[in-house]
């Protein structure tokens, strides 16, 4: 159960201090805090999604330092997407589970 705690830390600071920011949004209504929670979860796996392309497709080496990799999936999916806008490169919206 103790192991568990720090993939859940992991994922509610990704949520709001070092991702989405939803502290932030200051919202109080019970239904738009749900639809914004949906929202930022969504886009959560997709972000890992990419995360995980770039581990696949080697882009950490130019995002990221080259020796070694010390960034979750989410953190490098951050970075990919921002790198694919700064350079105007097409962004893949969709992803795949495979089971």
């Amino acid at each position: 159960m103790y192991t568990k705690r720090f993939r859940i830390e992991t994922f509610f600071s990704d949520q709001k201090s070092r991702g989405f920011h939803l502290h932030k949004s200051h919202l109080s209504n019970p239904q738009r805090l749900s639809r914004l929670f949906i929202a930022a979860c969504l886009a959560y796996i997709w972000i890992v999604s990419l995360g995980s392309v770039c581990m696949q497709e080697g882009w950490v080496s130019i995002i990221h330092r080259g020796d070694r990799c010390d960034l979750s999936l989410f953190q490098l999916g951050l970075r990919l997407l921002d790198h694919f806008l700064n350079e105007n490169f097409p962004i893949t919206v969709a992803f795949h589970v495979f089971i």
